[in-house]
């Protein structure tokens, strides 16, 4: 069921364009968004809109579909719209009123950017390991070949000599 359903048809090539391929990237950001809805379940949970038994409901199903997630068993499709609405979706099939109010005081808005801040805080950890490793072997290169001496190149011209060493160590420092 599409959450923003009023009870029209949409002209279906105009759906299309509009959802594009958004839908892969949802599905990415999938795991973000239960995480960010598991921690704005614990607010409605210290608000008063869920129980200490409700968290735990809500708590459980989104681990569950997390795990499916990770099998493989869900995917997005273009016409659920977002990871937000299989979500939501999920828990009211699964839990019912307790699952509907997930939703209680949270925007779109606010849904969509703290899962993209998730997933580039994600990404940006990854980045950072994948330069460490870099500089690691640009250290490995440098120890093997660093007494190699070769002309240095500025503006496109051969310059005063150098070595790997201090290549690899300018390298180093850039990144």
């Amino acid at each position: 069921m599409k959450l923003w359903d009023k009870g029209y048809k949409l002209n279906e090539f105009v759906e299309r364009f509009t959802v594009g391929e958004d839908y892969l990237l949802d599905e990415r950001l999938l795991p973000y968004d239960i995480t960010a809805t598991k921690a704005h379940a614990k607010v409605l949970r210290r608000a008063g809109i869920f129980s200490d038994e409700e968290l735990r409901m809500v708590e459980e199903a989104l681990d569950e579909l997390l795990r499916e997630f990770e099998k493989g068993n869900v995917k997005i499709r273009p016409q659920d719209e977002d990871c937000h609405t299989v979500i939501e979706n999920f828990l009211t099939d699964k839990l019912g009123e307790v699952g509907e109010k997930i939703h209680t005081g949270r925007s779109r808005n606010d849904q969509v950017l703290t899962a993209l801040r998730l997933y580039y805080k994600d990404v940006l950890s990854q980045i950072e390991k994948k330069i460490e490793e870099l500089i690691e072997e640009i250290e490995n290169f440098s120890e093997k070949y660093g007494k190699v001496r070769f002309a240095g190149i500025t503006h496109t011209r051969k310059a005063m000599p150098t070595d790997f060493k201090t290549w690899s160590g300018a390298l180093i420092d850039a990144l």
